[in-house]
C-alpha cells in the first residue's frame, strides 16, 4: 500500500469517526491494589532506603534487561534473564520541533496537511494531544505526554548503575542509543555495590559512569520517603534537567550540543487523559485482582470485521496509571484477534499451587480493539498464578503462544514477572 493510500485510508476512517462518535465503557472493579511505587531507576537522596526485591511464594521469571543474579525467594527461585543486547552506534538528537509559546502548548498543526497519519488531531478520539512536529513523536508514561525525536527508542533503565563498573560487564544494561525510559516491576536484588567515589560528576545525574551516558527522558513518581529536586545541571556539555509534572517528575538528559532538544522535550510536557493509540491513562479499572471487565458488553469485542487498529495499553495497579503502549494495524491486528479467538475458551495456563492466596498483581494490559472509531475491550491477565488467559466480558481465552507473544513482542508493553509456564507462552 502507498503512503498515498494509507493517508487516504486514515482520512476516510477519521471522517467516519468524526460522524459516528463514541461513549466510551466505564468499567470498575473492587478490591485495592497494593501499595507500591513504580519500581523505575530513580535518582534518591542520600537519606533515601534502598529497597529489597520483593520476595513472593513462586517460582518468577523476570524478563526484564537487568541481571543474571539468582535470589532465592520463600518457595522459590527469582531468575532474571540476560538482555539481548543492542547496537553500540549512538545517535543525534538534533531534529526541531515546530511551533510553541511560551506555556507550552502543544505544537501547532502542520500547514497545508491533508491527511494526517492515524492517530493525531484529526482522529476525534484523539483531541488532546496535538500532531507531533516534524520528526518527534509523542511518549506518554502515566497521565504524561512529551515529544522526542522519533528515533529515541523504548528501553529499560539500568536496574543498578551502581554496580557498573566498567563498560560491557554483567551490570551493564544501559541502552547504547537515546531513549525513553520504561517504567517497570522488575525486582532489584538488594546487594552492596555502591563504589562510585571516581564518578566525578553531580550526583544528580546519578551514577551511571560517564562512558555510558545516553540521552534519556525518565518519568518517575517518588516512593514515601522520597524526594526529587527540580532544576537543571550540566557536565562537561551534557544538560541534565528535571522538572515536576503533577504528581511526578520529568528528568531529561541530553548530550553536547543539544541544549534545544532538551528544551524542545521540556516544552512539550503536558498531562493527558488518552494516549495517541486511545489508551486511557487513568486505568478503567481502578483497581483489582483479578483483572478483568465486570460488566459483559453486548457483543464479543472479538466478533466482528477487521480491526482497523489495537492499542496495547499496559497498567499498574498501585497507580491505577498507564505505564506503556504501543499500536498495531493491518494484518497484524486482524491476526491478533484471530489468535485469541482460536485459543481454548478456558482459562491458563495457571499454577495455583504457586502462589499465596489473593496476592495482588503488579501489572496488567487492556487491549483496545477499534472498529470504525468505536473500542471493544479485551482484558488480558498473566501475572500471578490463576486466572490467566484474554477476557472480553463474555467468553475467557487461554494464553496462547500465538495470540500472547504479539501483546508482548515490543516495548514499552513487556513482561516484567510472570510464572514460568506463562513466561514460555508469552517470550518468545
Amino acid at each position: 500500500m502507498s503512503d498515498f493510500e494509507r493517508e487516504e485510508r486514515a482520512f476516510r476512517a477519521a471522517l467516519a469517526r468524526a460522524a459516528d462518535g463514541f461513549e466510551p465503557r466505564e468499567l470498575a472493579i473492587p478490591g485495592d491494589a497494593e501499595e507500591s511505587g513504580p519500581a523505575a531507576v530513580s535518582v534518591k537522596t542520600e537519606t533515601a532506603e534502598e529497597k529489597a526485591p520483593v520476595r513472593r511464594r513462586s517460582t518468577w521469571i523476570l524478563a526484564a534487561a537487568a541481571a543474571v543474579l539468582a535470589v532465592v525467594g520463600l518457595g522459590g527461585v527469582i531468575a532474571n534473564l540476560q538482555p539481548d543486547g543492542s547496537s553500540d552506534e549512538s545517535t543525534a538528537a538534533s531534529d526541531s520541533v515546530g511551533e510553541q509559546d511560551s506555556s507550552g502548548d502543544a505544537p501547532k498543526m502542520l500547514e497545508g496537511q491533508e491527511a494526517a497519519p492515524e492517530g493525531t488531531y484529526v482522529d476525534p478520539r484523539r483531541t488532546d494531544l496535538g500532531e507531533p512536529a516534524a520528526g518527534k513523536r509523542w511518549a506518554v508514561r502515566y497521565d504524561i505526554a512529551f515529544q522526542v525525536p522519533r528515533e529515541w527508542a523504548d528501553a529499560n533503565a539500568p536496574a543498578l548503575p551502581e554496580c557498573i563498573a566498567k563498560p560491557g560487564d554483567q551490570w551493564d544494561t544501559v541502552p547504547r542509543t537515546p531513549y525513553v525510559a520504561n517504567i517497570t516491576n522488575q525486582p532489584v536484588p538488594a546487594i552492596a555495590c555502591n563504589e562510585t567515589n571516581d564518578r566525578d560528576y553531580p550526583a544528580e545525574f546519578g551514577k551511571v559512569p560517564f562512558a555510558l551516558w545516553q540521552p534519556y527522558v525518565l518519568i518517575q513518581k517518588p516512593d514515601k520517603g522520597e524526594t526529587f529536586e527540580s532544576g537543571s545541571w550540566e557536565h562537561e556539555g551534557w544538560l541534565l534537567t528535571r522538572v515536576q509534572v503533577g504528581d511526578a517528575y520529568a528528568s531529561i538528559l541530553t548530550g553536547p550540543g543539544d541544549d534545544d532538544v532538551n528544551a524542545e522535550i521540556k516544552a512539550s510536557l503536558r498531562t493527558t487523559p488518552e494516549d495517541p493509540y486511545g489508551c486511557e491513562t487513568a486505568s478503567p479499572l481502578a483497581a483489582g485482582d483479578p483483572v478483568r471487565p465486570t460488566t459483559a458488553p453486548e457483543t464479543s469485542p472479538l466478533e466482528g470485521d477487521a480491526p482497523d487498529s489495537i492499542a496495547i495499553c499496559e497498567y499498574e495497579p498501585s497507580s491505577a496509571s498507564l505505564t506503556g503502549s504501543r499500536e498495531i494495524n493491518g494484518s497484524d491486528a486482524s491476526g491478533l484477534v484471530e489468535a485469541i479467538r482460536d485459543a481454548p475458551a478456558r482459562s491458563g495456563p495457571n499454577s495455583p499451587q504457586n502462589c499465596a492466596a489473593g496476592q495482588p498483581v503488579t501489572a496488567y494490559v487492556i487491549l483496545r480493539i477499534f472498529r470504525d472509531g468505536e473500542p471493544g475491550d479485551v482484558y488480558v491477565n498473566y501475572e500471578n498464578c490463576t486466572e490467566h488467559g484474554f477476557y472480553d466480558g463474555i467468553t475467557v481465552h487461554e494464553l496462547s503462544p500465538a495470540a500472547c507473544r504479539p501483546v508482548f513482542a515490543e516495548d514499552p508493553v513487556t513482561i516484567f514477572s510472570a510464572q514460568d509456564d506463562v513466561a514460555k507462552v508469552c517470550l518468545s
